[in-house]
């Protein structure tokens, strides 16, 4: 497989006084369950922020929040110094922030090159040639190109998710986010799906992951983020945080996984 070599502004002077991302108290509710508590934190140009924590403690809904998947009940989120709460054009947004999910989420009944090249043309308004163009040249960096062609069903599910992967990065987004994109992955599928993160991420492209996959926090997180029961419980270096939690919640979690 062709490692992705592209190449993102990362982080800078400037970077470091407007965050990429920046969530201030942001509460959702469902019905009278509230599932995020008061969630504030922020992730700079070219960060790398895991989200870890037991299952049900809201770290999807959160994610899904900061492109507008799931509309906040109360806090403010802020996306390259514009609202992103309320905001009226959705499309424009989920373009600027792409999303990969755990199931690939691609069109069943379009060939993978269409799959790509469809958002281009609807949302950015590219002609065909040029969305083609810019879909070639993510397939052949991702190692995909010679299944252009090819129907999603065609494909192992490695394979579809790093062309879920290339569809997102095709609308050029400013940060990626994704949403335990192993989890549906035969255990010898991960690797390919993890190399392409750990390239995206070395590249400086601005990252929020939830993710079981704790090796690869280590590896490339600049921060987790350890949530439990709706709240950001615990903020620290992936080092400090494996090594050196400051919680008691942390610390069982990390105990739990066996990742201490």
């Amino acid at each position: 497989m062709s490692r992705p070599s592209l190449t993102y502004p990362g982080k800078t002077a400037a970077s470091a006084e407007r965050p990429m991302i920046e969530l201030a108290g942001v509460d959702k509710w469902f019905g009278t369950f509230q599932v995020l508590k008061g969630c504030s934190a922020t992730v700079a140009r070219g960060e790398v922020v895991v989200l870890c924590g037991p299952s049900g403690s809201g770290k999807s809904t959160l994610i899904k929040c900061i492109n507008a998947l799931e509309p906040v009940s109360g806090g403010n989120i802020t996306l390259d110094g514009e609202p992103a709460t309320g905001a009226g054009d959705l499309p424009r947004l989920r373009a600027r922030v792409g999303m990969v999910f755990q199931q690939f989420e691609l069109f069943s009944h379009l060939r993978i090159i269409d799959n790509l090249c469809l958002a281009q043309q609807k949302v950015l308004k590219r002609s065909r040639a040029e969305a083609e163009a810019r879909s070639d040249d993510l397939l052949q960096r991702f190692g995909l190109l010679d299944h252009r062609r090819k129907y999603p069903a065609q494909l192992s599910g490695g394979q579809q998710q790093r062309v879920a992967i290339a569809r997102a990065l095709a609308m050029d987004p400013v940060a990626m986010l994704f949403d335990e994109p192993t989890s549906a992955l035969d255990p010898e599928m991960v690797g390919e799906v993890l190399d392409v993160m750990v390239g995206l991420a070395t590249s400086g492209m601005t990252m929020m992951v939830v993710t079981h996959e704790m090796g690869f926090a280590r590896k490339v997180a600049d921060r987790i983020l350890f949530m439990d029961r709706g709240e950001i419980v615990e903020e620290a270096t992936a080092q400090d945080f494996f090594e050196r939690p400051k919680s008691l919640r942390a610390a069982e979690f990390i105990k739990s996984i066996g990742a201490g």
